[in-house]
């Protein structure tokens, strides 16, 4: 773990300990809440001029994409969704 993972650890235990962080948690779809439509995310991708990956949708009502780590760590993204860190 590098500093900065650290510090991102620390920004997010003190939230949720309802503590003030040095800035605001940036989640970039960890949950459906805070989710992007997949036509979005795609629009997103195109401007940002990134041509790899696929886009997955896992929220077929909704139609929410599931963000890449690529996208997260560009945005610098506190938190991603547990079920990422459970091996295929």
């Amino acid at each position: 773990m590098n500093d900065k993972d650290v510090i991102k650890t620390e920004r997010v235990k003190e939230a949720l300990e309802h503590r003030e962080a040095d800035m605001t948690l940036i989640d970039f779809g960890a949950k459906r809440l805070t989710g992007i439509r997949a036509i979005a995310y795609n629009n997103l991708k195109d401007f940002l001029g990134i041509k790899s990956g696929e886009i997955r949708v896992y929220d077929l009502f909704q139609q929410l994409a599931e963000s890449e780590m690529q996208i997260i760590r560009l945005f610098s993204g506190d938190v991603i969704e547990l079920k990422r860190l459970i091996p295929d």
